[in-house]
């Protein structure tokens, strides 16, 4: 929420300078004149306005704030009642704050989605959700949805960590084992064999070559890697593995078909139900979508001219528009998109574990080799 700084006179006619939190200038001057404050300037609070959340708020605050808004906004009461009531009643104190500060928001003039968006809080695929929601007037069963999104998201991550708890744990510990040969071991070894008149294997060599490496290119590296990573995050550009592309596209194409089933099933005509959901597409295809619609192409038309869906999904819409049921049909797009993502993320956490325990082995096994054989010559030396 924004800082001001007020200058003004109190109640007692004392020249006063005060910093408050407000949603709006207007908003804090209302509340200034309530206290009998009377205001002479007001300006905005710029290492405040500049400053950003720490952090978003993590998946499982995100599912109850959706979970809960939901089944109030069921019972029949305006939002920023049930914003204050939320508010007041749970226990979470990161999603305490969130509350207030988006009924605040919100009774400043804001709608739901902007003040979400405004405090920077929770992902940009719910904002987009929310937004559809309340263009719809479908705002509870868009939470609810997106609770399930997030439940099942909150799930799969669980297995995914389970499963690699062990993994993780042996290359640490191969990690360990290898720096503290790298460290302390090999060098000893390699001062020995050649004080001796020895001379150092292939594979020991190797080793020291490797390791003179990345001691001169650690710190380079580690620093143009965090400059990339800035520049990057700078200009809004997301860091992920080439190989998810799949995954994250599944992903996505689950979520803007459910969401569009969804409208479809209340009543919204196709073209503005496309125009709802832009929000939550991250690579902007919705309004090229609904574009197509408008000039009278069918929407499995519109997905084949846009080039970015499979055939897959573009035969499932088609047969939906032939059977007059298409939302039904946008639906099993979305169950199965999700499924694919969930089986393909289940199959690399599955093979994640013989991976690492095989790269971990070959590379303690080539280091135990590089330590082993410069013994052996020391043995042949001392014959």
């Amino acid at each position: 929420m924004p800082l001001f700084k007020i200058k003004g006179y109190d109640a007692k006619g004392v020249m006063k300078a005060l910093r408050r939190d407000a949603a709006t200038e207007e908003e804090l001057l209302r509340a200034m004149q309530l206290e009998g404050f009377v205001p002479v300037s007001v300006e905005a609070d710029k290492k405040k306005a500049g400053a950003k959340r720490a952090k978003q708020l993590n998946l499982d605050s995100q599912n109850l704030f959706c979970t809960m808004l939901s089944a109030f906004l069921r019972s029949g009461l305006a939002i920023t009642e049930v914003l204050g009531l939320l508010h007041r009643q749970t226990r979470d104190k990161s999603l305490k704050g969130i509350f207030s500060e988006l009924a605040l928001s919100v009774e400043s003039g804001r709608s739901l989605a902007q003040s979400m968006k405004a405090i920077d809080a929770f992902r940009p695929s719910i904002v987009g959700m929310v937004e559809a929601g309340e263009r719809s007037s479908s705002l509870p069963d868009v939470l609810e949805k997106a609770s399930s999104l997030l439940q099942g998201e909150i799930t799969l991550r669980r297995r995914l960590q389970s499963a690699l708890i062990y993994p993780v744990l042996m290359m640490i510990v191969g990690a360990f084992v290898v720096i503290f040969l790298l460290t302390y071991v090999v060098p000893q070894l390699t001062s020995i064999v050649i004080d001796a008149g020895g001379t150092l294997p292939l594979v020991t060599r190797m080793l020291l070559g490797i390791s003179s490496a990345v001691k001169a290119g650690f710190l380079p590296v580690l620093l143009l890697s965090y400059l990339a990573y800035r520049h990057f995050k700078k200009k809004g550009k997301d860091l992920s593995i080439p190989l998810f592309k799949d995954i994250r596209n599944n992903l996505s194409v689950s979520l803007i078909f459910s969401q569009l089933a969804t409208l479809i099933k209340t009543g919204v005509p196709l073209v503005q139900a496309l125009e709802m959901s832009a929000p939550m597409d991250q690579a902007g295809r919705m309004p090229f979508l609904a574009d197509e619609v408008r000039k009278g192409y069918r929407f499995s038309q519109s997905l084949e001219r846009q080039g970015s869906f499979s055939e897959d999904v573009i035969a499932i819409v088609r047969i939906g528009e032939v059977g007059g049921n298409l939302p039904d049909c946008l639906d099993r797009i979305a169950k199965n998109s999700w499924d694919f993502a969930q089986n393909a993320m289940q199959k690399w956490s599955t093979l994640a574990e013989p991976i690492i325990i095989i790269v971990m082995g070959v590379l303690v096994g080539f280091v135990v080799m590089a330590v082993l054989l410069p013994i052996f010559n020391l043995s042949d030396l001392a014959r």
